[in-house]
């Protein structure tokens, strides 16, 4: 288990595979086939699944938190620091809080 220290987030990008049909369409045909391409776009990838929330997030901005672990995130492109959990080699993101742009929810739609 990975724990956030301070204001940081921790986070489980979403697959370049199942949230870009494009990719996943070149993928399959053979277009895209160099392993760093595949690294390229899935670090491009600007949301995911809140695993975890540090002691002080958004503190500093003077409200209460409002995301929760399971919630949906847009965070800034390319942000963060890629973690692997030594526990299952899953890949997470160490997002900063203030990288937090959106909520994601389908409530009220």
């Amino acid at each position: 288990m990975i724990f956030p220290i301070l204001h940081r987030i921790i986070v489980k990008p979403d697959d370049i595979d199942s949230k870009d049909p494009h990719f996943a369409a070149a993928k399959a045909v053979g277009i895209i086939t160099d392993f760093k391409e595949r690294e390229r776009e899935q670090a491009a990838v600007d949301s995911g699944t809140v695993v975890s929330i540090g002691e002080t997030a958004f503190r500093e901005f003077g409200s209460s938190n409002p995301i929760k672990v399971g919630d949906t995130i847009v965070y800034a492109r390319y942000a963060g620091k890629v973690i692997v959990d030594p526990a299952d080699d899953v890949k997470y993101v160490a997002l900063n809080d203030e990288d937090v742009v959106a909520i994601v929810t389908t409530e009220g739609a």
